[in-house]
């Protein structure tokens, strides 16, 4: 039997696809260390090229071509923002297949100068793998867990061409000591769709409130919410296979509606994206009065899978690649008023 189940609920998770993305990352330049190309083709980001531009002090300046969106109050990486342009981005050319990568793009900067990258690759038996980029290692203040998962990820061989330009500056690619699959290779990478962008938490003011069927599914704001027969929640999703993120809780949880005065409740969460697990931690909801305290830990390193021998060294030697989910943790108060009301950030815990 089915029942209705009133619901306030302090979590959100949002799904962003990304159609095609390279990092070339160049060593010895004064002002920068990569160059990044996106491209995108959906209905949040719209249709066309991104590039990212990482600079040595932790900044990254961030341009792209008219027919693209970009929330600056949502981007989240390195030390902050630094150039914000839209403009003309010409070549515009970010190609992939199974044989390697063809890129080719350019603009003019703030500064005047013309910046340009170019990669090309044609390489039989590449064999790609799935990773979770490292994108949350050196954000200093999060705005929310930013999950980029990466299911066909791959090198640019040696044999491949790597060429970069500030104004009159050129740029020299960095290389990888270690092979991988057998190659020598750049440290520039690339990956192809899907690729899967999970937004756990991203600022919001207000719970979601909601009249949830008992059990069953309801859609809300781009989510999909399932309840258990007792009116718990345990799966909470953005997208669809194979583009999904989905958070699950063990045991599931309560409205913070239903949370009695002076309870505290205490269970297991956790994160996967197209359907492989990421990372996860613990839940806590405590009540007093009127308000409930949130807490979302993430304790757990993520798990990598079917590595190539020279990313399993270098994942071991940089531990960053694993373990830098689990040094964040969402601390939050919900105002269980008329009006629910929602305060709550994202912490840096320290060395995960």
């Amino acid at each position: 039997m089915t029942k209705a189940v009133q619901f306030i609920l302090p979590f959100k998770v949002i799904m962003e696809p990304i159609k095609g993305v390279l990092l070339a990352t160049f060593k010895h330049d004064p002002e920068f260390e990569t160059l990044e190309s996106q491209l995108c083709d959906d209905p949040i980001n719209g249709r066309g090229m991104r590039v990212l531009r990482f600079r040595r002090d932790g900044r990254v300046d961030i341009y792209w071509q008219p027919g693209v969106r970009v929330n600056l109050e949502t981007f989240e990486i390195g030390a902050g923002v630094g150039d914000f342009v839209e403009t003309t981005i010409e070549p515009a050319l970010l190609t992939i297949s199974e044989r390697g990568v063809e890129c080719d793009v350019a603009f003019v900067d703030a500064q005047g100068r013309r910046v340009s990258l170019r990669v090309s690759e044609d390489a039989p038996g590449k064999r790609p793998f799935s990773l979770l980029a490292p994108v949350g290692t050196n954000v200093q203040h999060p705005l929310m867990l930013f999950l980029v998962y990466m299911s066909r990820f791959d090198f640019v061989s040696r044999a491949g061409i790597v060429e970069g330009r500030i104004g009159a500056r050129v740029l020299q690619p960095d290389a990888i000591p270690l092979p991988m699959h057998g190659r020598r290779v750049w440290l520039t990478r690339y990956a192809n769709h899907p690729i899967t962008v999970g937004r756990i938490n991203p600022p919001m003011h207000q719970p979601v409130q909601v009249e949830m069927p008992a059990p069953g599914s309801l859609e809300i704001d781009g989510m999909t919410l399932t309840a258990d027969a007792q009116g718990r929640l345990v799966r909470l999703s953005a997208g669809t296979p194979p583009q999904q993120v989905e958070l699950g809780f063990s045991p599931g949880i309560m409205s913070l509606s239903q949370l009695a005065d002076g309870d505290t409740i205490v269970g297991r969460w956790s994160v996967s994206i197209a359907g492989t697990p990421i990372t996860g931690g613990r839940y806590r909801l405590a009540r007093v009065g009127s308000r409930a305290a949130v807490e979302l830990d993430v304790t757990e390193h993520w798990r990598s899978q079917d590595l190539p021998l020279g990313m399993t060294i270098l994942t071991r030697l940089m531990s960053m690649f694993r373990t830098w989910p689990a040094s964040y943790r969402w601390r939050g108060t919900v105002d269980l008023g008329a009006e629910p009301t929602l305060s709550g950030a994202w912490e840096r815990k320290g060395k995960a």
